[in-house]
């Protein structure tokens, strides 16, 4: 339970670090909320991971092996999907 109360403090570190760090440099409202959404999403799944680790081990690697092949799915279809290279 330990490291499960670590990792949960070290993501909200990390996480509020880079939340504060793209309200520094970014500029522009519609790049705020487009790294604001990516922050948040990539949060949500970093917490939901930790916690299927912790209750499931079996069920954490398959559900690496999809975040791997989606993340590597969005390389291809980035373009198609937001409409022009970022």
């Amino acid at each position: 339970m330990i490291s499960y109360r670590f990792f949960n403090f070290l993501g909200a570190i990390l996480f509020a670090g880079i939340a504060l760090q793209m309200f520094i440099q970014t500029s522009g409202v519609k790049k705020l909320i487009e790294a604001g959404s990516f922050v948040a999403v990539s949060a949500l799944l970093y917490f939901i991971l930790v916690s299927v680790f912790h209750k499931n081990k079996n069920l954490f690697v398959p559900l690496m092996a999809v975040l791997v092949l989606l993340s590597v799915g969005m390389i291809f279809l980035q373009e198609m999907i937001f409409g022009g290279a970022h």
